[in-house]
């Protein structure tokens, strides 16, 4: 690359001996402030030839006289007196950019940052194809515009294992955009040929496989549209399904329930709320009905330590109980309370209280429907579980702790399965910080499915509009976060501990992103990654 002064942006001014190592203060002369914008890709001409800083500016512009002081007479009046006097000194614009890396020109790899820019480097605008190559922006999956530059575009590539299996965070308020974000990763997920499964707490995504209504209705969005080159189109192969004893807008959802003794008395002692010592009782409980039943049946099972770990190298499939039910289980309570007395009792009573509360749900051993898990995992299907009209979290929670267990298993069991993603609405309602403690279990299964799931493309989707209320554990699971407009320091501060070295400038901006804009934080890009996401293809419920 020539270097030619004439065509530089600006020039670095001396330090002042305060701020960060990697910020660096520019100088813009009048001329050049208009190309002056925030987020906007720089490189800084380096000692060693052929070598340059990467740097996006990060701060400014701000505006100050050239000759002048800004607290000078003629600098005021020039001010206040604005309305009456038509003069204002000559100025310049200033802006201060984070160094994100050097790099050698005809090369696209970054090296750290040891050294800094000399007073008077020229600073150039970065080419866009160059921006691309440096950035690790391409791949096959097409999330958006980089944020002031409309010809980029940003993809994740969904073949590698460092991007979809290893986990993803969409936050962000109510009417950020986090949903479209949703719609758009599913959309891109199964073009790619990957299996999708989608817990809708909310009914938002049951009409997936019709084109976005509101890009005809809408004359703002369907030019959005057409900017981001998006043609409406429903998703092919796609099926509704919903929990029995609840219904859905959609006429073809499958109803299901799930058989009470394929999840473990953990999980849904965790779920329904026990304490230790109802959740000892329920789980004592548990083990002597199981044991009851392999005495009666033609295939005996040792209860004992029947949940152990499972050995990282060798696949050993937790046992399932088609004869354990909510009814066998609540008479062999019965048969307990009869022995029991004092606080013992109570607290049996309380266990067979949460019984009755779940029995009442329906959710469980209710029909014959089983969700055939296998038939989820087909290449390009997209499965939305409807649960927007369960009426209680601990139902979304059940269905959503017997999907990861079934997968899982299914995916474990056959490598040869598609890649799979699994998006969690309302992650937080799942599991809490508050909660924590209580619910180990759950977190295991989440450990369990992100630690070993990698490996066979198996992962997970967290979505949250209240980040500050997910475990940190669940932040550290996600590589790739997507974080829209966030607001109140609570949000903030969980998504600053989770984001690593991202700079404060940055962070400052999350409050004002405003729809549709995000920062995305991933292995595959080389730094954070403001992005317009695209208008999604598919429909939308509840839009208004």
């Amino acid at each position: 690359m020539q270097i030619d002064k004439k065509q530089a942006l600006g020039f670095v001014n001396f330090d002042s001996g305060v701020g960060s190592n990697n910020e660096v203060e520019i100088r813009i002369p009048f001329a050049k402030l208009k190309e002056l914008s925030r987020g906007k890709y720089v490189i800084i001409p380096h000692d060693s030839d052929g070598y340059y800083y990467l740097a996006r500016i990060t701060k400014g512009p701000f505006f100050t006289p050239d000759a002048v002081s800004r607290d000078s007479a003629f600098a005021r009046a020039s001010i206040v007196q604005a309305s009456d006097i038509d003069f204002i000194p000559d100025y310049h614009g200033i802006g201060y950019c984070e160094l994100i890396g050097l790099f050698h020109y005809n090369s696209s790899h970054l090296s750290g940052v040891q050294t800094r820019p000399h007073p008077k480097s020229p600073v150039f605008n970065l080419p866009h194809d160059k921006i691309q190559e440096l950035l690790k922006l391409k791949g096959n999956m097409y999330l958006g515009h980089l944020s002031g530059y409309e010809g980029i575009r940003v993809y994740l590539d969904a073949n590698s294992k460092v991007v979809l299996p290893r986990n993803i965070g969409i936050f962000g308020t109510v009417g950020s955009g986090k949903t479209n974000s949703s719609q758009v990763l599913i959309e891109e997920a199964a073009a790619a040929g990957w299996a999708v499964v989608v817990l809708d707490v909310e009914g938002e995504y049951i009409s997936m496989d019709k084109p976005n209504s509101e890009l005809s209705n809408n004359p703002g969005l369907k030019k959005k549209a057409e900017q981001y080159q998006i043609t409406p189109e429903g998703i092919k192969h796609f099926q509704v399904y919903h929990p029995a004893n609840t219904d859905s807008k959609r006429k073809d959802s499958l109803e299901f329930s799930i058989p009470f003794g394929s999840l473990s008395p953990y999980e849904l002692s965790a779920i329904m709320g026990m304490n230790d010592t109802q959740a000892d009782n329920f789980t004592t409980l548990w083990d002597k009905q199981v044991a009851d039943i392999a005495v009666n049946s033609t295939k005996p099972k040792n209860p004992k330590n029947q949940w152990k770990a499972i050995d990282e190298n060798k696949f050993d499939e937790e046992p399932e109980y088609p004869d354990l039910t909510i009814e066998s289980l609540l008479n062999k309570l019965n048969d307990e309370l009869k022995e029991q007395k004092g606080s013992s009792k109570s607290s049996f009573l309380v266990v067979k209280r949460l019984l009755n509360r779940l029995r009442r749900f329906g959710i469980f051993d209710s029909t014959d429907d089983l969700i055939d898990t296998a038939d989820l995992l087909k290449p390009g299907k997209v499965s939305v579980l409807d649960l927007s009209n369960s009426y209680t979290v601990q139902v979304n929670n059940i269905v959503i702790a017997y999907l990861l267990r079934k997968l899982f298993d299914q995916k474990i069991k056959n490598p040869d399965l598609p890649p799979t993603m699994i998006f969690i609405e309302e992650a937080h309602t799942f599991v809490s910080k508050e909660n924590a403690s209580k619910m180990e279990a759950l977190l295991d299964r989440l450990r369990e499915v992100t630690r070993r799931g990698r490996k066979r493309w198996l992962g997970l989707c967290f979505i949250s509009q209240q980040p500050s209320h997910l475990p940190e554990e669940i932040f550290e699971l996600c590589n790739t976060k997507i974080i829209h407009q966030t607001t109140g320091n609570r949000n903030l501060n969980a998504l600053k501990i989770s984001g690593g070295n991202v700079n404060e400038a940055i962070w400052d901006d999350v409050p004002t992103l405003g729809q549709g804009r995000s920062i995305i934080i991933s292995p595959q890009f080389q730094h954070p990654i403001m992005t317009n996401m695209r208008i999604c293809k598919t429909n939308r419920e509840h839009t208004d």
